[in-house]
């Protein structure tokens, strides 16, 4: 498995830059209208962006009080893990940024990893998402409550050729007892349909950029 690991964020989001990452792969997943299409409206828009961010060499900015949120408290959430789970895990929060390439389009940047599953952890600046997160006990329901993060994890089970991922919701703002919630999602059968729509919006990326 190739891992790109390093402290400067610029050379982060040159990995990412041309890619279809798991945070984003969503976009992707959807059903177009048209049978006769391979890809929805939405992610077709979402590769006209990319192409935008390719050109121009601007990326989208992302700011926010819940993006502020998440980041201030994603170590902490760890820390809460790392309490109930004494696997060896790599945290790769903070100040390292960690990039793992998957084919030529796609990669997925982990929370953290073990020998046998990825972490992703959410710190929802809404409770009540949080609270709602403790219905989360296997991938189905990841996938009906969450669907952004569904794929996101499973890109990211594939990308780093693994099985399992621990899902965790955190919130510190919560008794002890509702803090945080860990769940064990399975890696699923959709290798294949993902990366059929990376293929497709690779190649229409492609022919936007080169204006075929």
């Amino acid at each position: 498995m190739e891992i790109l690991i390093t402290q400067n964020e610029d050379k982060w989001q040159e990995a990412r830059k041309s890619r279809f990452t798991a945070s984003e792969i969503h976009k992707l997943m959807g059903n177009p209208r048209n049978k006769s299409e391979n890809l929805s409206e939405t992610a077709k828009s979402f590769v006209y962006e990319k192409a935008a961010e390719i050109l121009t060499g601007q990326r989208k900015q992302l700011f926010g009080d819940a993006l502020t949120w998440g980041t201030e408290h994603e170590k902490e959430a760890f820390k809460a893990f790392e309490l109930t789970h004494f696997d060896n895990v790599t945290y790769y929060g903070g100040e390292s940024f960690v990039f793992i390439p998957y084919g030529e389009y796609s990669g997925y940047s982990p929370d953290g990893l073990s020998d046998q599953y990825i972490i992703e952890i959410k710190c929802p600046y809404n409770s009540a998402i949080h609270l709602k997160n403790f219905t989360i006990n296997c991938a189905d329901d990841l996938k009906q409550l969450h669907p952004e993060y569904y794929w996101q994890v499973q890109l990211g089970m594939i990308a780093s050729k693994l099985n399992e991922c621990r899902f965790i919701s955190y919130d510190p703002r919560f008794p002890q007892k509702h803090r945080i919630h860990i769940a064990e999602i399975e890696l699923q059968d959709v290798k294949d349909e993902i990366d059929e729509k990376l293929y497709y919006a690779s190649q229409l990326l492609t022919n936007v950029i080169e204006l075929q």
